[in-house]
């Protein structure tokens, strides 16, 4: 790594690229940041108008059928009150079922001993299980405390039962959970004589509801009045849980909330965590059931386009960065290039290596500029060191010719001072002669004899003469 640093330290080229790509990175990351949260917006929106469509869609589909059910219900309500024989009910339920194949079954039961010469308990029952039709009198048995007879008289009004179990032994029973449309039956008076109960399955229902996926891990559910469920992904808690006991502990007070909403007939969407996974809720009420749907979009599976979408955005984006510092490194790497060529022949002329030939540039920019400036500048210092290396020479040959001019210089002035040496050694005998009987004469010429004064006289000329001898060699080195 350390080597890696140091390298790109000492490429400029490769360091303006990165530093270009680096920026243009920073400029586009928060430039797609900015749209890819624009994106996700609007792709949260275009999801949750999906699932909301779907969920629309299947409550259309359920109130459709439940408006068919009512519809054939209450016109029966209407109408067996002036048919009301023993085999017109088997007819009317047999044909209620027959003609509506959305129908599990039909009842039409009477109030107690309404037919004395049949008994206390008479119900005409039709029931639909697979391919075939089923039609009975129910009976005995007290179906006159059932929800399904005993709420409509209760309330006086037709109503929606639910989540019931309608198997009574001995009689004709439906294999699956039933949920009813129950309509009173009066006399003439006003009196309440029976109630007609057109009968769905559950599971009916359920598929319908299972069968809302608008993203492959999306699921629905369906809750009563109090919350339990109808219809769930998962059959095992149907009618046993409800959707506040089901409710992951980390979401609790999110469930709860949303439980409350759907209880109240009211319709939203909320974003909590089922199941460990962040996910959006959306849910409406069933109008005329007290019921409510639900359906469950895991957050991953909405997200899922917009996640496939940046990871290929980002793939092309690291693509076009990846082209586009190689872009940047081959055009800062051209522009580049004479200064590279320029720092090299600057290293060769502080070698000392003056006279190498740079080329010229034909470019019209700073870098070519620059070239050639230092082209002219190469020129001027290599004829300038030239003409330098020449006085150097010459300076150095004279130094030289000094240096041997001295060195006779300081022969002659040792030899002239050996010279010097030896003459005055010469001339101090004759002048010590001279000196010495001049000082005797001086002193006793009266007391010497002629002879010895001759003698001395003599002497003196003999070492004047030398002593002049000695001046001519002097003055005429050569004679």
């Amino acid at each position: 790594m350390k080597r890696i640093i140091m390298y790109i330290r000492r490429r400029l080229g490769l360091r303006l690229g990165l530093i270009i790509v680096l920026i243009l990175t920073m400029g586009f990351s928060l430039l797609f940041d900015y749209l890819f949260y624009r994106g996700k917006s609007y792709l949260q929106r275009a999801a949750i108008e999906r699932a909301e469509q779907q969920l629309d869609n299947t409550a259309m589909r359920i109130s459709g059928i439940m408006d068919e059910t009512q519809l054939v219900t209450d016109h029966l309500a209407s109408v067996m009150p002036h048919f009301l024989t023993p085999d017109s009910l088997l007819t009317f339920s047999r044909r209620a079922v027959e003609e509506n194949d959305f129908l599990t079954g039909m009842a039409i039961s009477m109030e107690p001993n309404y037919f004395p010469e049949m008994g206390r308990y008479y119900s005409a029952y039709s029931l639909r299980q697979d391919d075939t039709i089923s039609t009975v009198r129910e009976g005995p048995f007290e179906y006159f405390e059932k929800i399904w007879y005993k709420t409509p008289k209760t309330l006086g009004t037709p109503c929606w039962v639910g989540g019931y179990d309608d198997y009574n032994e001995g009689t004709q029973s439906a294999r699956d959970i039933l949920t009813s449309y129950c309509s009173p039956m009066r006399d003439n008076d006003g009196k309440f004589i029976g109630s007609v109960t057109a009968s769905l399955t559950l599971k009916w229902l359920s598929q319908m509801m299972t069968g809302i996926k608008p993203y492959p891990n999306s699921s629905a559910i369906m809750i009563d009045r109090d919350g339990t469920y109808l219809a769930h992904p998962d059959t095992a808690k149907l009618f046993k849980e409800s959707i506040f006991s089901d409710a992951d502990p980390r979401a609790k007070e999110d469930i709860d909330m949303l439980g409350k909403a759907m209880l109240a007939g009211r319709s939203g969407m909320v974003k909590t965590i089922v199941d460990g996974k962040e996910s959006f809720i959306l849910y409406r009420p069933l109008e005329r059931t007290g019921w409510s749907i639900a359906i469950v979009c895991p957050a991953s599976d909405v997200f899922a386009r917009y996640h496939k979408l940046l990871y290929s955005v980002w793939t092309m984006i690291g693509i076009s960065l990846l082209l586009l510092l190689l872009f940047c490194l081959f055009t800062v790497r051209k522009a580049m290039l004479p200064l590279e060529m320029l720092s090299r022949h600057a290293q060769r002329i502080a070698e000392g290596k003056f006279d190498e030939d740079l080329p010229t540039s034909k470019r019209q920019d700073s870098v070519g500029r620059l070239t050639n400036s230092f082209y002219l500048m190469q020129r001027s210092l290599s004829t300038s060191v030239t003409s330098i290396r020449m006085d150097t020479d010459e300076l150095e040959q004279r130094n030289k010719e000094l240096a041997r001019a001295y060195k006779k210089k300081i022969e002659a002035d040792e030899k002239k001072m050996a010279y010097i040496k030896n003459l005055s050694h010469e001339i101090r005998t004759p002048l010590n002669i001279i000196s010495g009987f001049t000082q005797v004469l001086t002193n006793n010429r009266d007391e010497l004899p002629q002879e010895e004064i001759d003698d001395i006289t003599q002497r003196i000329k003999t070492s004047a003469k030398t002593i002049s001898d000695i001046i001519k060699r002097m003055a005429h080195p050569g004679v």
